[in-house]
């Protein structure tokens, strides 16, 4: 089934778009990323048959699963390049929410932890969340969590702590589960 959804960079692009919007139409799909109507409407089919859109009349929307989530998380990651981005005093980053859940949508916020024994500079705080956000084209948040901070969740907001211990994805440096 990969195979068949990444074959080419124009079915790449039609994933993309169909798996982050409510609802659209193959016209929709064809003028917003150029591809020809004919292209995505037979991807658009081979996406219905594998479970991943679901048709009404003329219009799709994405089938929630866990291949469309796993699929929309890889395409998220896909987004992030950290690569350029210096880590500072920082021992890790990562994402948390939708975007590590791959529920999101285009209209989600993109929620990012990092894990560091002391405060950033701001500047690098601000400089970090402008990249991101200019990257991925959604809101950034930024979660800083020192020791103390995950202890502090850990006591006073249990079900917040577990849920970001439960659903985060490490995108460089250490993992969260080193601080449990």
């Amino acid at each position: 089934m990969l195979t068949e959804l990444f074959k080419t960079e124009e079915r790449a692009i039609i994933l993309h778009y169909v798996m982050f919007r409510k609802s659209f139409r193959a016209v929709d799909v064809s003028r917003d990323t150029g591809v020809t109507k004919g292209l995505v409407s037979r991807y658009m089919h081979i996406l219905e048959v594998h479970g991943l859109l679901k048709k009404r009349g003329r219009e799709y929307s994405p089938q929630d699963g866990p291949r469309s989530r796993a699929i929309r998380l890889l395409l998220n990651l896909e987004r992030i390049d950290l690569s350029t981005f210096s880590l500072g005093s920082a021992r890790g980053i990562g994402i948390y929410g939708s975007w590590a859940r791959g529920t999101n949508d285009q209209e989600s916020d993109l929620d990012v932890w990092i894990k560091a024994d002391s405060l950033p500079e701001q500047n690098i705080l601000a400089r970090l969340q402008r990249d991101l956000s200019l990257q991925t084209g959604s809101e950034v948040n930024l979660l800083m969590l020192t020791p103390e901070r995950l202890e502090r969740l850990k006591i006073e907001d249990p079900p917040f702590y577990h849920s970001l211990m439960m659903n985060c994805v490490t995108l460089k440096g250490e993992m969260l589960e080193e601080y449990r």
